[in-house]
């Protein structure tokens, strides 16, 4: 379908939507001809800063059976600057009645108007994505009140999921019901009404909304509208079809963060209750059905916890009076945190208490975590603009830990930061493709692609390395400061620093220390050289690959680095921890000791964000003595640290490998995962012609895992951690898939536990309910020549509502090894109404099905790529999914046609253009490693098994 540009001027009025915006202008601005009469402001990204945003007045009216809408809509907006002629606003896809534009100022005076116009219209290169509406008046506008009186309307999103859009899920009797709903982050509010759509327009919202159901519709009471505030009043007329809702004036918010949704579902209700006897009203929403309101429970347990751990760690109470979190069968994203009521993808949501696995019961607590600390770092105090996106998405991520510690005290969650937040950011971080935290952004594309790992996981492992370093009390009491100066309005990176200065300690300069993490990308790694007395410790970049051309940083990429070490000190028991140490720009550090130690290591307790290398004989030292290095974390970095510097040449990989040796004696789950993590890696850097190593080191993976996989089984035991669910269904996917014999007595087990599956598909999944991604993943790799597992799973994809379930059959059935049954996935996926996102059967069947799964997948994106531009090249952050699939391949053949197959494509990539570059340096890298360092690992295991004969 081709996308239908709709802004026009063919609209009667009494079929408008008509928009009245307030405009005060006062005396300071951007430059003193910004937006005069000869100007030409609607060429500029950003809007003028004459233009501020107070408040909005939105009523809409819409047409459930056509699916449009018109309304009404007033507000209130900050203009500076004398000698103002245009008024500009955004708009996008709306259809618009020009000749109905007014302007009057605050006493209902007529402002007489010269033109109206789009700003692509008078210069379609320059102003073509900036989406502009512009109202030029005849004379220059006092200072004061005005307003601005748009009609517009538009249409209901049908096949996408941004802006404005309609949802649906089917009944168990196969009915669609649907729902309407928004998600406008980063820039699709201006899709759904006009509006300043730039996060510093920070205005109140007072809503109205009305739904003309269809003549025919007979339930349309059980339909319930629900917005960023409260509602004032309710009425349904039955006879005439119509809902209507009225809403309370919001606090001041960004665009991004207004939401309404119109939906069927059900709530339940709690309440948060404060010491003081003050109360924020909880509801949690869902389809009507009783397993989806079943399910809402946890939410609504876990959230005040969370809330009442984020008002002490802030020291910023909830503003607001209630918070509502609504599930919804089909979204975008994981959740949205919109102010007030957050937004969320089923599976973000809701948990089964008697089904669901504890790995889906830990994602829900931490996305509700990481929506609810939005509250404060994003809504309560927005960033100025999104070139610093890292002071939402990065807090959020780094607090939501706390929050979950309090929600669940026994999941000892914090123990998880360094393995899933620090690793992936320095994966990601250490390739030349990478960028700061801080980067100039301008078109939506590029506002899009900064929702990666840099702005989620590096910003919240500098949180947590600023934590470490200052101490918490202090770097809360920073944070407290920081929000209450600019709660209600907006801030920059700098603001941050400055207020975390004031509670540093004495001589600590947050924001000299913290300009050279944010702005350039990289991590440095330290050499560690131990001589008699003296320590010495130097810094580098750390950069996987080559260096891009031009590639320069204002810091010389040079860091100021914490550093701290650990050591086992001779004739001392227990292992001793230094105080942090700088290692600053300019010169080394230079540490004198007075112990002599067994072993020391670097970067205690993984608290700071780079890699450690050592001298020949600390690396000896390290690893005879990595068992007695009692933390698991400090025991994960080591792992980390040693195949890092492996894969960049800086430590031979016989070193790295030989720190894995001693691993099925391993009892901790995060040093397990990541020895496993990169053992399995150095394997696939093995020639493929080399059968005789790809075999040893699917033997010796197996030998690692057995005995995890002989003692814990199967079945999980009462009281279980958290930890220990895991490292069972980690040993056992990874044991049965390198085992590759089916005759082997744990395949068989897993085999039968599917079959009973097969029989008794609820009462079974609830018995293996934290293995059974284990469970089927099994089935299909050893499925009959007549696929009857993968058809029995197919079915139960087919009838299945619940949204976890339905990811884990895909992921499955992507692990077939035939060409039919994928190309029955991918048909499937194009279908009005598929499963599941339309991307993800093809990015699992790259992920999952192996070489020629991933072969597969990268056809059939060159062969379908016009249907899956069509569908998410605009503002959807899934087509950074589908680029990736090619950054496994790892020969030169494969990379030249990747890139010219994206440089060919480059007009049509849209927000998947920086992942686009990220994928060609991957798979740079992944040749380098292969030429360079396979031979030396097939060595490593032949070696390893000779001298056990």
């Amino acid at each position: 379908m081709q996308k239908v540009h709709r802004i026009g001027v063919g609209m009667g009025v009494a079929a408008a939507l008509l928009v009245i915006i307030v405009i005060i202008a006062v005396t300071t601005g951007r430059g003193g001809d910004a937006v005069g009469p000869t100007a030409k402001p609607w060429t500029n990204v950003r809007l003028p800063e004459s233009i501020r945003a107070v408040g909005y007045n939105l009523n809409l009216d819409i047409d459930w059976a056509n699916m449009n809408y018109t309304g009404v809509q007033e507000a209130s907006l900050n203009v500076t600057e004398k000698g103002t002629y245009y008024l500009l606003i955004h708009v996008k896809d709306l259809d618009i009645n020009r000749t109905a534009t007014t302007v009057t100022t605050a006493d209902g005076t007529p402002v007489e108007l010269k033109e109206t116009f789009l700003g692509v219209e008078k210069d379609a290169k320059e102003a073509a994505k900036n989406d502009f509406y512009v109202v030029q008046s005849m004379n220059e506008l006092a200072l004061g009140v005005h307003k601005l009186t748009i009609h517009f309307g538009a249409k209901v999103q049908t096949s996408k999921l941004t802006g404005l859009y309609r949802s649906a899920y089917k009944k168990a009797d196969g009915t669609d019901v649907y729902q309407i709903s928004t998600d406008f982050e980063p820039v699709d509010a201006r899709s759904a009404f006009p509006c300043l759509d730039e996060p510093s327009q920070k205005a109140t919202w007072t809503n109205t909304i009305k739904v003309q159901f269809p003549a025919d519709m007979d339930d349309i009471n059980n339909y319930k509208i629900i917005s960023n505030a409260l509602e004032t009043n309710s009425d349904t007329d039955e006879k005439k079809k119509v809902l209507t809702v009225n809403f309370e004036k919001s606090i001041a918010m960004s665009t991004y963060l207004v939401c309404f949704a119109i939906s069927d579902f059900s709530s339940k209700q709690g309440k948060y209750t404060r010491e003081d006897d003050s109360e924020v009203l909880l509801r949690v929403w869902a389809r009507r059905e009783t397993e989806f309101q079943e399910s809402l429970d946890y939410a609504l347990k876990v959230t005040p916890l969370i809330l009442a751990k984020y008002e002490e760690f802030y020291g910023v109470r909830y503003p607001l009076k209630k918070l509502d979190q609504i599930a919804f069968p089909q979204f975008n994203s994981g959740a949205m945190e919109n102010w007030g009521i957050i937004t969320y993808r089923e599976s973000s949501l809701l948990y089964n208490s008697a089904t669901s696995s504890m790995k889906e019961k830990q994602r829900v607590c931490a996305v509700i975590a990481h929506e609810v600390a939005h509250q404060w770092f994003g809504n309560t105090v927005t960033m100025a603009w999104w070139n610093d996106l890292w002071l939402n998405e990065g807090f959020a991520s780094f607090v939501e830990y706390y929050g979950i510690k309090n929600a669940e005290e026994d999941w000892d969650i914090l123990n998880f930061f360094y393995p899933d937040e620090m690793v992936a950011a320095m994966d990601f971080d250490s390739s030349p493709s990478s960028h700061p935290i801080v980067v100039s952004v301008f078109s939506p594309e590029e506002l899009n692609g900064l929702f990666d790992t840099i702005s989620y996981r590096k910003g919240s492992s500098i949180n947590w390395m600023m934590q470490n370093f200052m101490g918490q009390d202090a770097f809360k009491k920073g944070l407290a400061t920081y929000i209450e100066k600019f709660k209600w309005g907006n801030a920059e990176m700098i603001d941050l620093f400055e207020a975390l200065n004031t509670a540093a300690p004495k001589g600590m300069n947050v924001t000299e220390i913290m300009l050279t993490w944010t702005e350039q990308m990289g991590f440095p790694y330290l050499t560690v050289k131990i001589d008699d007395t003296k320590m010495t410790v130097t810094q580098d970049r750390f950069l996987r690959g080559q260096a891009k051309d031009g590639d320069v940083s204002p810091y010389g990429y040079k860091w100021h680095v914490p550093f701290q070490f650990i050591g086992q000190a001779m004739g001392e028991k227990g292992v001793y921890t230094s105080p942090i140490y700088w290692v600053k720009p300019d010169k080394p550090l230079e540490i004198t000791l007075d112990k002599e130690f067994t072993w020391v290591k670097g970067n205690a307790g993984g608290k700071f964000y780079y890699i450690t290398t050592y001298d020949t004989d600390v690396w000896s030292q390290l690893g005879t003595n990595i068992e007695s290095i009692p933390e698991a974390t400090d025991r994960t970095s080591l792992l980390y640290d040693a195949f890092s510097l492996a894969k960049t040449g800086k430590l031979s990989y016989k070193s790295a490998l030989d720190l894995t040796k001693d691993l099925a004696d391993e009892d901790e789950y995060v040093v397990m995962y990541r020895g496993l993590v990169e053992v399995l890696d150095a394997k696939d850097l093995v020639k493929e012609e080399d059968t005789e190593a790809k075999a040893l080191y699917k033997k010796y993976v197996v030998e690692m895992l057995e005995p995890t996989v002989t003692d814990l089984g199967f079945t999980a035991k009462a009281g279980e951690s958290i930890a220990v669910l895991k490292m069972r269904d980690l040993a056992l996917r990874n044991y049965l898939k390198n085992v590759a014999n089916e005759t082997n007595k744990h395949v068989v087990t897993a085999l039968d536990l599917f079959d009973q599956f097969v029989l008794d598909p609820t009462n079974v999944k609830a018995d293996i309910r934290d293995i059974f991604v284990t469970i089927t993943r099994t089935a299909i790799l050893y499925d009959d020549d007549n696929h009857e597992n993968w058809d029995f799973m197919w079915d139960l994809l087919q009838e299945s509502e619940w949204e976890a379930d339905q990811k884990i059959y895909i992921a499955a059935l992507a692990k077939t090894n035939s060409t039919e049954k994928r190309d029955k996935m991918i048909d499937e996926s194009f279908k009005p109404k598929p499963k599941s996102d339309c991307y993800r059967y093809l990015y699992y069947i790259a992920i999952y099905g192996g070489s020629e799964g991933l072969d597969y997948a990268w056809g059939k994106l060159k062969e379908r790529w016009a249907d899956y531009t069509l569908k998410y090249n605009s503002t959807s952050f899934s087509m950074g999914y589908l680029v990736e699939i090619p950054a496994a391949f790892d020969t030169k053949k494969k990379y030249d046609e990747v890139k010219e197959f994206f440089d060919a494509n480059t007009d049509t990539i849209g927000t998947g253009l920086k992942t686009v570059s990220e994928t060609l340096a991957t798979i740079k890298t992944n040749i380098e490693k292969k030429g360079t360092y396979g031979g030396e690992i097939a060595e490593w295991i032949k070696d390893y098994y000779k001298n056990l004969i």
